[in-house]
């Protein structure tokens, strides 16, 4: 049973990334490779500061504040280019983020990572085990994606949609695009913080390669195969990925052969929907 519940609760997690990744990529229409690099600054941020004394609810507000400010900031010069510039930025942003997490040792504790993040607690009700844990996040998970999909039937969210469609006509006809598209990375930058400050306290422990590349690639898989541009398909492509991944957790094969052979079904799985079904499951086209 807690293994069924610890299954639920990343997916959910994950699920939380990837709707704040779908805000970017699949929404507004540029390509991120960053936001496992802004989960783990709101995972550090919220074990540093539990770790400090920080009540949870507080450490959790500061994780999404300052995940929010750092990807305006880091994303606001490529904001004014290209859609592949961007690109670019958020593989920078990717790199100088690991590079922080495993040389800032006296903070981060380096490539050692973390341990002894605190137990949630709020309210005086704590969440020590899975079956308490997936309330609060199924909580966070149905907050986010009611938040999405009120976003998207507001007239801010009919803009975004504008401006992927055709941004020169939505300049033309005199919206302001930048301010747009920094309210929308300030707002995928607030959800990766909420996944991170669930992620560093469920697990308990954080390290660098909780949040490299690799996890940045596979939260795009994840929204590929879901379908971008959709609620659904945010939770639909965590929630089956996650699944193949604990699938192979208890296939009886060498341990040392799960890592690439997860990291070969994803890549297939990747070309697959790319190939043949790039609006993925849920059905919207990229």
């Amino acid at each position: 049973m807690n293994y069924f519940l610890s299954f639920v609760i990343l997916a959910e997690i994950f699920s939380i990334l990837a709707v704040s990744t779908n805000l970017l990529m699949g929404i507004i229409g540029i390509f991120s490779v960053a936001q496992a690099a802004i989960m783990g600054v709101g995972a550090y941020t919220t074990a540093i500061l539990m770790m400090a004394g920080t009540p949870f609810p507080l450490a959790m507000l500061a994780a999404v504040a300052v995940c929010a400010a750092i990807n305006v900031l880091s994303s606001l010069p490529a904001l004014r280019l290209a859609g592949d510039y961007f690109i670019i930025t958020s593989f920078g942003t990717q790199l100088v983020a690991t590079a922080v997490f495993i040389n800032w040792q006296d903070l981060t504790g380096g490539a050692s990572g973390l341990s002894g993040i605190p137990v949630v607690e709020i309210a005086g009700a704590g969440f020590p085990t899975a079956r308490e844990f997936i309330v609060l996040s199924s909580l966070c998970l149905i907050l986010v994606a009611a938040g999405f999909w009120l976003l998207m039937r507001s007239p801010y969210g009919r803009l975004l949609h504008a401006i992927r469609e055709n941004e020169v006509a939505v300049v033309a006809a005199g919206r302001r695009v930048l301010r747009a598209k920094v309210g929308v990375s300030a707002v995928s930058g607030a959800c990766a913080g909420i996944a991170g400050a669930l992620y560093a306290t469920y697990i308990s422990f954080i390290d660098p390669m909780s949040f490299d590349i690799h996890v940045s690639v596979l939260v795009v898989t994840m929204l590929v195969v879901g379908g971008a541009r959709t609620l659904a398909g945010s939770i639909i492509g965590p929630f089956l990925l996650m699944a193949i991944a604990q699938l192979l957790a208890v296939v009886d094969i060498p341990s040392t052969i799960v890592g690439p052979a997860r990291q070969l079904i994803y890549g297939v799985i990747l070309i697959a929907f790319m190939l043949w079904r790039p609006q993925g499951i849920a059905g919207k086209r990229l």
